[in-house]
Formats: C-alpha cells, structure tokens, sequence
C-alpha cells in the first residue's frame, strides 16, 4: 500500500469536506428563513385569535339582557296565568 492510502480503502479529501460544509451552510440559511416565516405565521395566528375574541365579546352583553328579558316575562306571565 502506499503513504496516502488507508487501509480501510476510504479517502476524504478537502474538497469533499469543503463542499459539505457549504451545503451545511445553505440548510442552516434556510432553516433560518423558515424560522422567521414560523414567527411571522404565529404572530399573524395571535393577531386573529385576538381578533376574534374581541368580536366574541361584542355580543355577550345583548345576549345576557335579551336573556333576562326573556326570563322576567316568562315569570310574569306564569305568575299572571296562576293568579287567574
């Protein structure tokens, strides 16, 4: 066998490792920008969620009164029918 060679037969030089570290360099870009399209999407997500609860609560107010509404003439009715 000669100087440069292993015995297990396998050889990496530096341009197999220089290239791999390139590629590596390029995955982890792009998983930054996905980490920054993640952040804008959640962001985006809160906002609406936000949104909607505000819109949620618009509503509860009229609907407890028209409930209660209902209710005392629902009573007064019954109470007005038993004392016929």
């Amino acid at each position: 066998m000669g100087e440069n060679e292993d015995p297990l037969g396998v050889v990496i030089g530096a341009r197999e490792i220089y290239d791999e570290v390139v590629g590596l360099r390029e995955d982890v870009r792009s998983l930054g920008q996905e980490g920054e399209n993640v952040t804008e999407t959640l962001e985006d997500h809160e906002n609406r969620i936000r949104g909607l609860e505000s819109e949620r609560g618009k509503f509860v107010l009229p609907v407890a009164v028209i409930t209660a509404v209902a209710t005392v003439v629902a009573s007064a009715l019954t109470v007005v029918k038993l004392a016929q």
